[in-house]
């Protein structure tokens, strides 16, 4: 069961059948396998999860779903799509979870988590992160399907992954691909999910002043381009990359006749108390991509990988980039003849925390 199988574009039988024909049933099993779905084909995850256990012998799957997956050095979306992957670790002991962390984690060395669309998902990242040295990275899924998360059998609402111990490496990072647009400000009057005074001025003043009238005019364009980030207490992030932000929120609406901006991504803490605001720049956003991939390559020392996991924010993709430019297909540059799989994400998470708008690379070897 060596190599990366996918299927696409078809009925989920015939998505089923064709990715069980391409699995090489020669060696012996492998102790992971990892599996992501595009819907529909997540309706029947039950299903998709027993042909790979009776093709391959492999009984602890691990994956999630949503809108669409990457394979084969491609994003596979729309009618549904399957991609699945053996993963021939040896030495090492596997210890999956839903919910609490598991027994063993504190002598693990690297984990895979997935988390639902819940508000307490931040939470649980944190616990896990708390409760082992780990090397973690993940996602949040987007399928519009419950029991979108895959952990040995499909599941819903609570954290799933697993742990690894023994003789594994992983390397993790996380790239935004945002630049800063001014200093730090205090957020001096809003409640909920709205910001109307920051430094003790209208929201919407510093605005158009960091970014200009047009995007505050254009409410599209300023959905699409702008960034509001959580600063921590005694930081400054006008020169740091947008992974050491605390939370990450989009702009959902400005309304300058009342000075208020209305976010998304807020939690039931309410609103930060220092933000920064960044533009998204998809220039910026393949090259730190890249970047990213090189960076973790160097940092595995030589150590061949044998898979890449990649996740992709939804708000990035075609809308972000533009049509003809596919993510995996730019990490396969770097990369080579590694296997990606991944998916497209609502969150992701690589170390403590979960962050939005980003993309989250792991290599595993």
């Amino acid at each position: 069961m060596s190599g990366l199988v996918y299927a696409a574009g078809r009925p989920w039988p015939q998505l089923l059948r064709s990715v069980l024909d391409q699995l090489d049933t020669e060696v012996a099993p492998a102790p992971l396998g990892l599996v992501f779905l595009a819907d529909p084909t997540t309706e029947m995850a039950d299903v998709m999860l027993d042909g790979l256990r009776q093709r391959t012998g492999i009984q602890t799957w691990l994956g999630a779903a949503s809108t669409a997956v990457f394979a084969g050095g491609r994003e596979l979306s729309g009618e549904g799509a399957i991609a699945a992957l053996p993963l021939a670790l040896e030495g090492v002991d596997l210890h999956p979870f839903a919910g609490s962390p598991p027994v063993g984690a504190k002598g693990a060395v690297c984990g895979i988590l997935h988390v639902p669309d819940a508000a307490d998902a931040g939470a649980a990242v944190a616990t896990l992160a708390a409760s082992t040295p780990a090397v973690l990275a993940g996602a949040q899924g987007a399928s519009i399907f419950d029991h979108a998360q895959i952990a040995g059998s499909p599941s819903a609402g609570a954290a799933t992954g697993v742990l690894v111990s023994g003789s594994v490496a992983m390397a993790a990072g996380i790239s935004h691909g945002c630049r800063p647009l001014g200093p730090t400000h205090r957020v001096t009057a809003g409640a909920g999910n709205t910001l109307t005074a920051l430094d003790g001025r209208p929201a919407t003043s510093w605005l158009a002043e960091e970014a200009g009238e047009l995007v505050l005019r254009d409410q599209r364009q300023l959905r699409r381009q702008l960034l509001l980030a959580q600063v921590p207490t005694n930081a400054e992030l006008t020169n740091a990359p947008l992974d050491q932000a605390g939370s990450v929120f989009g702009i959902d609406h400005a309304d300058p006749l009342r000075g208020a901006i209305q976010l998304s991504g807020i939690g039931e803490g309410g609103p930060p108390g220092r933000v920064q605001l960044f533009r998204r720049d998809p220039a910026l956003a393949l090259h730190d991509l890249q970047a990213l991939a090189a960076g973790l390559l160097q940092k595995l020392g030589g150590r061949p990988p044998k898979a890449a996991l990649f996740y992709s924010s939804i708000e990035r993709g075609i809308g972000f980039f533009g049509p003809g430019v596919d993510e995996a297909t730019v990490l396969g540059r770097v990369l080579g003849p590694v296997p990606v799989i991944g998916m497209r994400s609502a969150a992701e998470v690589v170390g403590t925390k979960l962050t939005r708008y980003a993309a989250a690379l792991a290599l595993i070897a």
